[in-house]
C-alpha cells in the first residue's frame, strides 16, 4: 500500500495510479477480506465482486465517474444487486418469450440502499481526493458488513425476495406473482395479481393504443402472460369442482 500524508489528517492511497486502477486497488485491498469469506469471487474485468448462490447471484460493483482526472478528481460509486440467471431462463422457456428479458432482480446505486451510512458520500460519489482514504474505505466496509448483507440476504430464498419484492408491488408484480407459480402457490400468486393489478388496467385504458409509450413496451406483455397462466389456472379449478 502506497501513502501519501498530504497533512497530518488527510491519508491518500494509491495516488500514484491513474483514478480508475486507483479505486479499483483500493476496493479490492479493503472488499476481499471482507466478501471473499462469504463465497464472493472478485472479477477484474467487470469490477466487481459477485456470489452466485442456488437461485439468486448477488454482486457489488463500482465505477468512476466519467470526468475523473489525476488526482485532481477521483470520484466512484457503487452499486448492490441481486440477479438470477436461472429464473431468466424458467421465465424464457415458460412464457414462449422470443429472448431473455435479463438477469437482474433487484437493487440499485448504495445511495438508495437501506440503512446504508452516507458519511463521505456526496451528491452519489465518494471521492478519494477530498476525504482520507482509509477513513472513507473503512465507511464502505462497515456499510457493506451491515447494509450490503442485510440487502442480500432479503434473497436467499423465494419468499424471502417475495417480501423484499412486495415494498414495490406494482414495479415488482411479475416477479412476485412468478415466485410464487414457481412454488406451485397458485392460489398466492392469483390474490396477489387481483390486489395489484389496478395501476397496469388504468395504464391499459389510458396508454395501450401507444405503442410507443412505456408501458405498452415495457409493461403491458409482461403483465398480459401473467394474466393469461393465472386466468387458465382459474378455469382448471373451476373445471375440478363439477
Amino acid at each position: 500500500m502506497k501513502l501519501n500524508l498530504f497533512n497530518k489528517k488527510t491519508v491518500h492511497l494509491y495516488d500514484d495510479l491513474k483514478p480508475g486502477p486507483r479505486i479499483d486497488a483500493l476496493m479490492v485491498e479493503f472488499l476481499t477480506p471482507v466478501l471473499e469469506p462469504k463465497g464472493f469471487k472478485y472479477l477484474k474485468s467487470k469490477r466487481k465482486f459477485k456470489k452466485k448462490g442456488e437461485f439468486f447471484d448477488f454482486h457489488l460493483s463500482w465505477f468512476g465517474r466519467k470526468y475523473n482526472e489525476g488526482n485532481r478528481s477521483v470520484e466512484f460509486d457503487i452499486f448492490i444487486n441481486s440477479f438470477s440467471p436461472k429464473y431468466r431462463k424458467w421465465e424464457t422457456e415458460y412464457y414462449k418469450l422470443e429472448k431473455n428479458w435479463g438477469n437482474a432482480i433487484d437493487g440499485t446505486r448504495v445511495d438508495y440502499i437501506d440503512g446504508w451510512d452516507k458519511e463521505f458520500y456526496n451528491l452519489g460519489w465518494y471521492d478519494l481526493v477530498k476525504y482520507d482514504n482509509i477513513k472513507l474505505m473503512e465507511k464502505v466496509v462497515e456499510n457493506t458488513k451491515k447494509a450490503g448483507f442485510n440487502f442480500f440476504q432479503n434473497y436467499t430464498s423465494l419468499n424471502s425476495a417475495i417480501e423484499k419484492l412486495k415494498e414495490y408491488p406494482i414495479k415488482n408484480l411479475e416477479l412476485i406473482v412468478d415466485f410464487y407459480i414457481l412454488q406451485e402457490k397458485w392460489k398466492e400468486a392469483y390474490e396477489f395479481f387481483e390486489n395489484n393489478k389496478q395501476w397496469h388496467e388504468e395504464e391499459e385504458k389510458s396508454e395501450g393504443n401507444v405503442p410507443s409509450s412505456q408501458y405498452s413496451i415495457n409493461r403491458r406483455q409482461p403483465f398480459e402472460l401473467r394474466k393469461e397462466k393465472l386466468k387458465n389456472w382459474l378455469q382448471h379449478q373451476a373445471i375440478r369442482k363439477r
